[in-house]
């Protein structure tokens, strides 16, 4: 518990400081993106939609709050017992963004880690019983639902380059949520356009 305590007090220190030395390059940037995603845990494809708010915190660093929906669209190898199947979700992420490579043409490619809290649910086939009947024989067909409020941990990478507007930015990001031990339980790939607010 003191561990967790004194690293948390070490990072709101970096942040601070970071916050400060940056002060005048520092820039808030809103992002707006829409892209593919897959469950992995479910083999169900689908659609993300997402916002991220990302404050600059020094000339390579950034705090990055953001709002994910996530929809499945279809199952991965869909047929007539899985063609039900889906799931969905909105997430709420808090990641820390380092940016590992920076040109001169301000095209970064950066790494984050954060938290993810999601709050979701899906549903699937679980299953089928025999019913034996006086008149006939038939099978009945079983689907579960599954309701999620959970917290894990996203991992992403993000390439970010410059558009001929000086107030936007382009950006491709790839994430990885994963939860209840599974890794990755989405895999999720968006293009996005941001806008400088200052």
């Amino acid at each position: 518990m003191k561990k967790s305590l004194l690293l948390c007090f070490a990072l709101v220190t970096y942040f601070i400081q970071s916050s400060a030395l940056a002060q005048e390059s520092n820039k808030l940037t809103y992002y707006v993106g829409i892209g593919p995603a897959i469950d992995g845990n479910g083999g169900l494809l689908g659609v993300n939609l997402s916002n991220e708010l990302s404050f600059a915190l020094g000339k390579r660093s950034s705090l990055n709050p953001s709002l994910t929906y996530y929809q499945s669209i279809k199952y991965w190898d869909q047929n007539e017992r899985t063609k039900n199947d889906n799931s969905s979700g909105l997430f709420t992420n808090v990641t820390f963004k380092y940016d590992i490579l920076k040109t001169k043409n301000d095209f970064k490619i950066s790494l984050a880690f954060g938290s993810s809290f999601q709050i979701g649910s899906e549903n699937g086939f679980g299953g089928s019983y025999l019913i034996y009947d006086d008149i006939e024989n038939y099978y009945v067909h079983q689907y579960t639902v599954e309701r999620f409020i959970r917290l894990g941990y996203t991992q992403q990478v993000a390439f970010d380059w410059k558009s001929k507007n000086e107030n936007r930015r382009n950006s491709v990001l790839v994430s990885m949520s994963s939860f209840d031990g599974y890794w990755p339980w989405y895999l999720m790939a968006s293009y996005r356009i941001g806008f400088q607010l200052r």
